[in-house]
């Protein structure tokens, strides 16, 4: 399906109003208040006219054409506020800390151990320094690994069902 039919088997009206909503959802969730004049709807016009550019390009996208349109709206939100980074970390509120600081490897080992003993193995404990090392994909990691994708799945399920059985102390070391 190329462009124009992509447009034309959707309502576009629609579709642009659900953008602005999420738009708007998404801004007011970060707190601040000053997006350098714009406003949600800009957010939306600049991701239809880069579509219509060809600079997001629709005919690799392997999902519906609007799933694709809040998709490339997610990222251009992001992206404005990943290069306007420096601007708005002035206007972050700073929180006083009267705890010591947080040592992410040492809640990480702590949370390994936890799995440890609740009977996880070796291949286990890999897949979920993968996941605290934000990467989820089993193709990204099973390609890092080596190994064949339903492996990672496997040992995906196996990991899942320890994971209930500690949450609630992890909570206590986060």
């Amino acid at each position: 399906m190329n462009l124009t039919e992509a447009l034309q088997s959707v309502d576009m009206e629609a579709v642009i109003d659900r953008m602005n909503a999420y738009a708007i959802s998404l801004l007011k969730s970060v707190g601040i208040k000053n997006f350098n004049g714009k406003q949600p709807i800009d957010f939306v016009g600049d991701v239809i006219l880069k579509v219509m550019d060809g600079q997001r390009d629709w005919s690799k996208a392997k999902c519906s054409f609007t799933e694709f349109l809040f998709g490339c709206l997610k990222s251009e939100i992001s992206n404005f506020f990943t290069t306007n980074k420096n601007i708005y970390s002035d206007e972050l509120p700073d929180f006083p800390s009267n705890e010591e600081p947080y040592n992410f490897n040492e809640k990480r080992s702590q949370v390994s151990a936890l799995l440890k003993q609740e009977g996880a193995d070796d291949d286990e404990l890999m897949v979920f320094e993968y996941w605290m090392d934000e990467i989820y994909k089993p193709a990204e990691i099973a390609k890092d690994l080596g190994i064949d994708v339903k492996e990672v799945y496997r040992i995906t399920k196996r990991l899942e069902r320890h994971i209930p059985k500690i949450q609630t102390r992890v909570t206590d070391i986060i």
